[in-house]
């Protein structure tokens, strides 16, 4: 074995250099949510969005219709009194795998050989930039959102034996294999430096405070009122956004 080859065996990245494909390749960018809705039935609700933002979702908020007039606030979004940069990240369109996959033919026609996913795992908002889970594709992707939240009720996520396989995770599975039969590749983005509010550990620090096992993961800090006796926790968010919690660098 060579120097390199076995300095490239205990690197944390799997290239330290561009792989040789990736310099020919015509790349294709996909941001899911709102690519196309291929399966309506799997479409956001309040429940999936819940907690991705500063603003409550209003009653009667409802999916925004593909070709709607991107500056036109929705019907349920003028009566919250909010400027339209706040009500357009309550915005969703529906789209998922089942979209992606019934346009293979036009990745074909259009000559790509490869394609890059915004974050596709499991997280409330449009962007999946908060990721409540890593391990799992976002279950409005999928084929049954209540089934796949079930399963992942069931998981302990110290145990990765306990964990299961979403409709959401094998969709994406054959959707990549799918993929590589038409020789396009696939890179998936993620965001390591953070978590969202909802990601499992950050929810056990809320709830435990000091006595988590996980409190270092973040840039914590536990405040004692000293009349009271209560504790409090204060972190850092992502660029200063709290449902963004910051995780410690190593």
């Amino acid at each position: 074995m060579s120097k390199k080859s076995d300095q490239n065996k205990h690197s944390a990245l799997a290239y330290d250099q561009p792989p040789q494909w990736a310099r020919e390749a015509i790349w294709y960018q996909i941001f899911v949510e709102r690519f196309r809705n291929g399966n309506p039935e799997n479409d956001p609700t309040p429940e999936t969005c819940h907690n991705a933002l500063i603003d409550s979702l209003p009653a009667d908020w409802a999916l925004t219709p593909w070709g709607h007039n991107w500056y036109k606030q929705e019907e349920w979004a003028k009566p919250t009194g909010l400027d339209f940069y706040r009500t357009i990240q309550m915005r969703r369109y529906g789209g998922d795998l089942t979209g992606v996959e019934e346009k293979i033919p036009y990745f074909k026609e259009l000559g790509i050989n490869a394609i890059y996913f915004n974050p596709i795992n499991d997280a409330p908002s449009l962007h999946k930039y908060d990721a409540r889970h890593y391990h799992h594709i976002d279950v409005t992707f999928g084929d049954d959102i209540k089934g796949d939240l079930a399963l992942m009720a069931e998981e302990n996520h110290e145990d990765p034996s306990t964990w299961h396989w979403t409709t959401a995770d094998r969709k994406f599975l054959k959707l990549v294999n799918k993929l590589h039969q038409e020789g396009i590749r696939v890179i998936l983005d993620f965001s390591w430096n953070h978590t969202g509010n909802n990601f499992w550990a950050f929810k056990d620090v809320e709830k435990n405070l000091e006595n988590s096992h996980y409190k270092d993961w973040y840039h914590t800090r536990f405040i004692k009122d000293s009349l009271s006796g209560n504790v409090s926790m204060e972190y850092e968010g992502w660029i200063g956004i709290k449902n963004l919690p910051e995780l410690r660098k190593i």
